[in-house]
């Protein structure tokens, strides 16, 4: 197997467990924020952090799904996909260890949430950086992938 397709393979397992996350928030944000340490707040009666964590959950599943679809499919536009999501992660990462310098705000949780977003920022933009392509077979005349 060539370095390109295992960094095509791993990026969408990244997308997989991205897309896992947003289901988690979205069928049960409340347990998830609280899990973040995010509190639900109630304005007018609504519980905003609740819409707002489903329609968080909604754009991870969205998001990496179609990035996932095209890492599959056309491997180029979905490497440039991935490489998006991996700026976006290496974001959320850089947001929180500001959070823990500035609130002090340290934590299992906040230190594996830090590793998880480089490690997931890393992953997602390994086929954006891996030049090659995917090894292709010539049979009868027509190329195969």
């Amino acid at each position: 197997m060539s370095s390109y397709a295992l960094s095509l393979i791993l990026a969408v397992i990244a997308c997989v467990i991205g897309g896992v996350l947003g289901g988690l928030v979205l069928a049960r944000p409340d347990s998830m924020l609280g899990l973040a340490g995010l509190k639900s707040e109630q304005e007018g009666g609504r519980n905003t952090a609740l819409t707002e964590g489903r329609a968080f959950g909604g754009l991870l599943i969205a998001s990496h799904g179609a990035a996932a679809l095209f890492l599959g499919w056309q491997s180029s536009a979905g490497a440039a996909m991935a490489l998006v999501l991996a700026i976006a992660w290496f974001g959320a990462a850089f947001g929180r260890l500001v959070s823990m310098l500035l609130q002090k705000a340290g934590g299992r949780f906040n230190y594996g949430s830090v590793l998880l977003d480089i490690l997931m920022g890393i992953t997602l933009a390994l086929p954006f950086f891996n030049e090659g392509s995917l090894p292709l077979h010539r049979i009868g005349g027509s190329m195969l992938v």
